[in-house]
């Protein structure tokens, strides 16, 4: 089969284009011919800028060449600010009816807004939106509550041959098998029990209340590390990274290490953990939790999006401040 995968990719520094490094290489060890088509900071086989308007509509001159497009779906990649959402929305629309070869793998997806907050314009969007994922040839959610809320909001229900559930991990492989000791060894890390929030530096991932939560119980053989750097820098977080920062000087068991984690540095990272902490405040699904099971990593989980779906037997799940602190003050005991 020749696949078509049109997603950001490598050496972007976007979690979604190591998922889709990730798919490329998958289907390609079955025997596929996949090629890739990227935005201009990607290496891609081939290379478009299909943000705003109706740039979408360049698909049309590949598609013909493909049994199958996949495109690895976040609106930032391709909607724009301002009225031209409507033109790109058309053009979806147009591509989705003209060609029924499509796979979407939704990793967010923008809900309506509220009906007595909006304008007619906002109005027509959303139609739009509708109209789009209803014409859709076929959808991929992470989790079933994705694919519930999917449902909830735009009234759609599509049928079974139209969807499917691919776990966050359903590609992911290791891109560096490295024993907890060495990890630890070439990290340079104290002795201890580690507990590791790692990615991407924003508000929404809630590293401040892992820091506030361990400050208040851990016990001397406790450290909590906080990996990763600023994905996009402007006020909002750089004011964040500072405060995280002002919070981690409170205990001299927390650590800051800011810098970019390419894919072999986060498997080393997760690997040297004991514990990886994901208290985000709101997320669909987790690619750090599923990193986590390739390396058998329990995971203390906030009780947001889809994560629940992806837990296993030793995961542990919070739903507020206070009950983060109690299972911090657990592990303290032990």
């Amino acid at each position: 089969m020749k696949i078509l995968m049109v997603s950001t990719y490598p050496p972007m520094k976007c979690g979604i284009g190591t998922y889709a490094f990730q798919a490329v290489q998958k289907y390609r060890s079955e025997g596929n011919i996949v090629d890739t088509l990227t935005p201009h900071e990607g290496k891609g086989d081939f290379v478009e800028d299909l943000c705003g308007s109706f740039k979408i509509l360049k698909l049309l001159k590949y598609v013909f060449f493909y049994n199958k497009v996949i495109i690895q779906y976040h609106a930032s990649f391709f909607y724009r600010n301002g009225l031209e959402r409507l033109l790109t929305h058309c053009s979806f629309i147009i591509v989705m009816l003209l060609f029924r070869k499509f796979e979407v793998i939704a990793h967010e997806i923008n809900y309506p807004l509220n009906k007595d907050t909006i304008r007619l314009r906002d109005y027509l969007e959303n139609l739009l939106e509708r109209i789009k994922w209803a014409v859709t040839p076929k959808i991929i959610f992470h989790t079933n509550t994705e694919l519930q809320d999917f449902k909830k909001f735009f009234k759609i229900n599509p049928g079974k041959n139209k969807v499917s559930i691919y776990p966050p991990h359903y590609f992911f492989y290791k891109f560096r098998d490295i024993s907890q000791f060495d990890a630890r060894q070439e990290l340079g890390l104290i002795p201890g029990k580690i507990f590791l929030c790692i990615g991407f530096i924003q508000p929404h991932k809630g590293f401040d209340r892992a820091i506030k939560a361990f400050n208040k119980y851990h016990s001397t053989n406790m450290h909590l590390y906080v990996v990763g750097s600023l994905r996009l820098a402007y006020k909002e977080t750089i004011d964040y990274l500072s405060n995280l920062k002002f919070l981690a000087a409170q205990s001299s068991q927390v650590h800051i290490i800011e810098q970019f984690v390419s894919d072999e540095l986060f498997d080393t990272w997760i690997s040297a953990s004991d514990v990886v902490i994901v208290p985000y405040r709101e997320i669909w699904s987790s690619g750090v939790m599923g990193r986590a099971k390739l390396f058998d990593k329990p995971v203390i989980a906030a009780k947001v999006g889809g994560l629940k779906e992806q837990a296993e037997g030793n995961d542990l799940f919070f739903s507020n401040d206070k009950q983060l602190e109690y299972i911090f003050e657990c592990f303290g005991k032990f």
